[in-house]
Parts: structure tokens; sequence; C-alpha cells
């Protein structure tokens, strides 16, 4: 009679075809199961009859060195006591597997033995992902939106396998899923830094905690090839004015206020201060302060997502001050300044509401016309703020601070850039000039102004002219003040 399962056995649901073979008894004390399966990672026959060998192969090898080594610690192990001389006894029945029941259910799990076997043998406990996972995320601290990504990423990896523990996943297992997320038109570089990124990362925490003898994922390998470049990434100059032109558009009525000022604002304290767009759509007024001569702009954690996890202070240009920025500020209290907390229904720790505003400013840009794929249409300011700086001149080092780039060696590490080196460093970016009014009577979907409003302009333009004719050595003596906000 033909041993069952010697061929590929194909999942009556998913079509997937997978290895199965029972377990022979002798060693079913050893593994804890009564059948061996995985899944071959395919649907298509030809396919499956190969990897079936292979797995075949594997599980043979893997059999005979569990018969060796049994049989060598069991004729180092003393003979029970009233043991009969010359005869061993019989296994015990409390040992034994009920095996009478497998059959064509992949997802049945063998009754495990109420007591350890004699022999010893390797830990096979069970691993969920969804506990292990929670532990890990815990102890990472990791962020609201790496747990929700990740989470799909292992959900998706237990439904492509068939299990949720992580002990029964192979190395063979991974990389026919890897084929699997290519074949089906998965970009291979969110193949590699989502997908097999999370897996790999939670194994190796597994393994670190005890839980897991090794990581299957350590040589998973993704090749990423490069994608041919048509264009530049940053913003041409035609792209960038039409983008700044745009935000003194009339805005439509059912737009929020909120959002409104996203779109006059945002756009132009990206294109003066190259920051990331979430770090500034987070931005709440309590974040803005003069220090010196200068505006400047607190990023911080404290506020949302920050890539480097640091805080930093941002000069403002002194263009985005002529148009009204601090006035806007100034009126809005000390919260968020682009979106409203109490309308965030839809919002939640892992895509907060700021990073939506992000969205729709991208749906924006492109909707004006910006619609190169070649250039993002946030994070182009970002790229067009190193050129424009190369431009003006600007040591690369400096616009690194600027804009929170990594320092590039151990020595830029120490020390900072003093505000009023960087506010010089804004001060010498070119003016965009978009060819509309942009002083104070220009629109700016400002919210209602207070009495502080005029004094603070007067302040500003007092402190600039100040600035502009100190000699440099003197440039770090307080200008005078003619009332306004002084700096936190």
């Amino acid at each position: 009679m033909p041993m069952p399962f010697a061929r590929p056995w194909r999942h009556p649901k998913t079509g997937m075809y997978w290895f199965r073979r029972r377990v022979p008894k002798e060693l079913r004390s050893l593994l804890g199961r009564c059948e061996e399966r995985r899944t071959l990672g395919t649907k298509e026959p030809a396919l499956a009859r190969t990897r079936y060998l292979q797995a075949a192969v594997e599980i043979d090898e893997r059999w005979g060195l569990l018969r060796r080594s049994a049989a060598a610690l069991a004729s180092l192990a003393p003979p029970p006591k009233g043991a009969p001389k010359g005869g061993t006894e019989p296994p015990s029945d409390q040992h034994s597997f009920d095996c009478r029941s497998f059959g064509s259910d992949p997802n049945r799990v063998a009754p495990t033995p109420s007591s350890p076997p004699a022999v010893p043998s390797a830990p096979t406990r069970s691993v969920p992902w969804r506990p292990a996972f929670e532990t890990y995320a815990a102890e990472a601290k990791l962020a609201p939106s790496t747990i929700k990504r990740w989470a799909g990423v292992l959900t998706a990896l237990e439904e492509a396998l068939g299990t949720d523990d992580l002990a029964l996943v192979t190395r063979g297992d991974l990389i026919a899923w890897k084929r699997d997320l290519l074949a089906a038109g998965r970009d291979p570089r969110t193949v590699r830094d989502a997908y097999i990124a999370a897996t790999k990362a939670l194994m190796n925490w597994a393994v670190a905690n005890g839980r897991l003898d090794m990581n299957p994922a350590a040589g998973v390998v993704v090749m990423v090839p490069d994608k041919p470049q048509l264009r530049d990434r940053d913003f041409t100059d035609c792209e960038a004015v039409m983008i700044l032109r745009a935000s003194f558009d009339p805005h439509d009525a059912r737009l929020s206020r909120e959002h409104a000022a996203a779109r006059r604002w945002i756009p132009w304290l990206c294109a003066y201060g190259g920051a990331r767009v979430n770090e500034m759509t987070q931005l709440r007024a309590r974040d803005v302060r003069r220090d010196g001569a200068a505006w400047v702009i607190r990023i911080t954690p404290e506020a949302g997502s920050v890539k480097t996890g640091r805080w930093r202070d941002v000069p403002l240009h002194p263009h985005l001050v002529e148009q009204g920025f601090v006035d806007f500020v100034l009126g809005c209290g000390s919260g968020a300044l682009f979106y409203d907390p109490a309308r965030g229904r839809n919002g939640h720790a892992a895509h907060p509401i700021y990073k939506k505003v992000g969205e729709r400013l991208a749906a924006w840009v492109r909707a004006i016309g910006v619609d190169d794929p070649g250039v993002d249409p946030n994070h182009g300011w970002r790229h067009r703020f190193k050129t424009m700086g190369r431009r003006a001149g600007i040591d690369p080092a400096l616009l690194d601070a600027i804009q929170g780039h990594a320092p590039r060696t151990e020595g830029e590490h120490y020390g900072r850039y003093p505000m009023d080196v960087m506010f010089e460093a804004i001060c010498r970016m070119p003016r965009y000039e978009v060819g509309i009014s942009c002083g104070p009577s220009a629109p700016t979907t400002a919210c209602p102004s207070n009495r502080e409003l005029p004094n603070a302009r007067a302040e500003d333009r007092e402190a600039e002219r100040f600035y502009r004719r100190r000699p440099a050595g003197a440039r770090n003596a307080p200008p005078p003040r003619a009332g306004g906000r002084d700096s936190a």
C-alpha cells in the first residue's frame, strides 16, 4: 500500500501545494507531532513536485540525524530501576501519540504527551507571533504606524504558510514566500524593507529572548534593482512657482479653515526650511517663538513623529514673516496650526490626523498640475532646499543641521550651530517671487487676529534691521524690543 501524502497535497481553499508526511512512530515523542508539513509556496503542479522532492530529502536527513542522536543518548543512559536484565521495557502508552485521526485536515494538531519523554529532545514549544510581537513592540517601543504595518505583514505570512507558529517557519518557507510576493507584483523594495525586515526583526528578538533557537530569516535576501531615474528629485523652478502661486488661490468654501491654512503656509515653510512635510503639518503655535533677531520653529517629537527622534530649531526666512505667518501663528492660541483634533474622528495613533493633512496636500499638488511621477509632491521641497542652499554657497554641514540630516562624521556630532549662524544662512536663501503681493494684505486664511499682532510685526521689522546692520562680532547682542512674544 503506498504511503499517504507521497506527493504534493493541494489545499482545497487556497490552491497552494503543501508537503505532508507522517512522522515515524519512533520519532513522534522527539518531534511532538504525528505529521511533518510545510507549504511549498506555489500553485503550479510541476514546480510543487520539484519542491516536494527537495523537502523530502531535507526531512529524511533530519530524521536520520534524530535517530542517530537518540540511539547515542540511549546507549549512554543507565537502565531504569526494575528493568529486566538483558532486555528493555516496552514503551509506555503515556508517551505514545494518537494518530488515528491523522487525515486530510492540515490544521489539526496532534495531542501532546502527558509527561516528557525519557529521551532528551530539542525544545518544540509553540511560538505564536501575536503575543511575541506585542511583547517585542512594547520592549522596542515601536511607533504605532510601525506596529500597524508590521502586524499586517505578519498576518500575511500566517495566511501564506497556514500557521501562526514561528517555531514551524523554515528558511525554505520564507524564500518561497518572498518568491510569491515578487511574482504577485510587489515592489522588491517593499518586500525587502517591510515583509522580510519585519519578520527578520521579530525572529531576531525571539532568538535573543530564548523563544527560538535560530532565525530562519537571517539569510533571506531580496535583490532590489536600481530604478531608472529620468529626472532630478527636486522641484524645477516652474513647479516650485506653480505650487507657491497656487497657495494664494481662493479655497472651496467646504474646505476647513485648518486645511486652507495648510495649503497657504506649508509649501512656503517647506520651501524656506527644507523640513519633512509632516514635521510642518504637526506644528503647534507654541512651537514658534522669537530667539534674538530670528523667529524660530521648534520641530520636536513632542508634537508628533520626527524621523530622527530628536528636536531641532529652524529659523524662519524673513519673507515668511513679511507674508504674515507670525501674525497667523499668534492668532491661533497654542494648539495645532493645521488640523483640528476635535474633528479627527478617523485619526488614530497609527495614522494621526497630521499625516492625513500631508496626504491631502500631496493630492492637491498633483491636482494643480505638478503630476510628474519622478518628483514627490511633498518631499520635492526637501531636495530643492539642498539645491538652493548649494546655489547660495551655504556650508553643507549647516544645511544638514537645518534639515535634520545625520552628521557625516563623528566630529560633527560635537557642538551645535548657534541660531544666529543658522539665521544668517536662511537669509541667504533666495526669495521666491511668484508675481503676487505677499505682504500682510495678501490672503492668508489666518485665524482671527488679536491686539498683539501690530506690535509683533513692528518688533520683527525692527529686529531684522538691527540684525542686518550689526557687525559680525556683535551678533550675539540682543536686538531692541517693541513688544510681542519673547523666546522661551
